[in-house]
């Protein structure tokens, strides 16, 4: 179990990498091939929306096989993807590299909760919050290196192939200790494998709610910087600092998320955090200087950022083991969707009534979770512990 839970770990790790390693070369492929920011809208979305067709891939893929197998297949996809994005000669091979990236990346959203799940039920305690805090450690790690590659003068294509290679080595290594699929979770028809019967209910349920925590995430993570310096006349030190804060109260909130369920349960935690991302959306817009709206940021990271991970994990004890991967996969497309809305929504309001007023949609938009914080009473990872397992740690000579 430890070796899965670092198994695990590392894949959540290698998709935050990754995904900031790719991201924060945006100016330089604008340099490039002279993309404007409606060329990076476009992208963007085109992403998003193939991630959700790797998604439905992947669930597929797992059901069949298995969501390790899917897992891995999934992380050295994101490697190619990496690598064709930064030898891409023109924008058409540009565009094709974001489509093989995007078709991985929903593949490694799914699965890698998929593997969480399963490591949470077999361990019987809240560990959810801990691997995505992972991936934000993963993007720490990756935008640093990104950062250390320009400033070395690194080509583009030789950062992320060195990315991708980092990624595609790793992922084969722990792919042995990623856990075993419940018996019986497996179909051979390929058919069967894409219409496997899913409990829909608590797919549309907690569906809604990653599609309103990723809509108010990817919001503020792409008008922050943006905030600070139309809005708040912010020094060009101080703009990048408020999506770091966000991410560093993201990550604080993700560290100790597994810790405050284990003493008060899901739903109080997804409740409070809810409550604490809502009041620092409200301190973003009343905030009286920069350095304040900074402050305000960190605490609705701080706030929000264990509710995607508790989604997940609340989706996992909602539905039968073997519906499982493929619940998952489903509503991962919830991510996407939610990402596409929020960026959308708070630019359509900076433009129209200002950058100030934009942060009024992601304050409504997370409000409905507070009175969904109860469905989460029912994710209780002790319930999908195997019968058979007495212990939730069995130590080494435990035959359990």
């Amino acid at each position: 179990m430890d070796r899965s839970r670092v198994a695990v770990s590392t894949g959540f790790l290698l998709q935050g990498f990754t995904f900031a390693a790719i991201v924060t070369q945006t100016p330089r492929q604008q340099d490039r091939f002279g993309l404007d920011e409606a060329d990076v809208t476009l992208i963007l979305v085109v992403v998003a929306a193939i991630a959700g067709l790797g998604s439905v891939l992947a669930g597929i893929l797992a059901t069949r096989r298995s969501s390790a197998a899917a897992l891995t297949t999934s992380l050295v996809a994101i490697g190619v993807g990496a690598a064709a994005i930064g030898w891409a000669p023109s924008h058409p091979l540009l565009l094709a590299g974001f489509v093989v990236y995007g078709i991985a990346l929903g593949g490694v959203d799914a699965t890698m909760n998929m593997q969480g799940v399963r490591v949470e039920g077999l361990r019987g305690r809240s560990m959810m919050t801990g691997f995505h805090a992972c991936w934000s450690i993963g993007g720490i790690v990756g935008a640093g290196y990104a950062a250390l590659a320009s400033r070395l003068d690194v080509s583009v294509a030789a950062n992320l192939t060195v990315a991708a290679v980092l990624v595609v080595a790793a992922a084969l290594v722990v792919r042995r200790d990623l856990v075993v699929d419940a018996p019986g979770s497996h179909v051979e028809d390929l058919v069967a494998a894409a219409t496997v019967r899913v409990p829909w209910r608590p797919v549309l349920l907690f569906g809604l709610v990653i599609c309103l925590f990723y809509a108010a995430d990817t919001g503020t993570g792409t008008w922050s910087s943006v905030y600070l310096e139309d809005a708040m006349d912010a020094s060009a030190g101080l703009v990048p600092l408020g999506y770091a804060a966000y991410q560093a109260g993201a990550l604080v909130s993700r560290l100790c998320g597994d810790h405050l369920v284990r003493r008060a349960g899901a739903a109080s935690v997804v409740a409070a955090g809810t409550a604490l991302g809502l009041v620092g959306y409200v301190a973003v817009l009343v905030a009286p200087s920069a350095v304040a709206a900074v402050v305000a940021f960190f605490v609705v990271g701080l706030g929000l950022a264990v509710v995607a991970p508790l989604g997940f994990a609340a989706l996992g004890a909602a539905v039968p083991p073997e519906a499982a991967d493929a619940a998952i996969a489903r509503m991962n497309i919830a991510n996407y969707v939610g990402a596409i809305l929020g960026g959308g929504l708070i630019g359509a309001v900076a433009e129209g009534g200002g950058l100030r007023w934009a942060f009024v949609v992601p304050l409504v938009l997370v409000a409905p979770i507070l009175l969904l914080a109860r469905s989460f009473g029912r994710a209780d990872p002790a319930a999908r512990r195997p019968a058979d397992q007495t212990s939730p740690d069995p130590s080494p000579t435990d035959p359990t």
